[in-house]
């Protein structure tokens, strides 16, 4: 019966974390490919300076 219980829990929690893991990863990756020149062209609808711009 205990060990039914001890079945049940580690099933939820690796559940539990890998829903987790999804979101962190999802997370994760939306912000590295977030881009500078998207922002410019969607959210801002305007170009920055050159200077202004911090290139890798």
């Amino acid at each position: 019966m205990l060990a039914a219980q001890y079945a049940y829990l580690a099933i939820w929690l690796i559940g539990m974390f890998g829903i987790i893991g999804i979101v962190i990863g999802s997370v994760a990756k939306f912000a590295i490919q977030d881009s500078l020149s998207h922002d410019e062209q969607f959210v801002w609808r305007r170009k920055l300076p050159a200077d202004a711009v911090k290139r890798k």
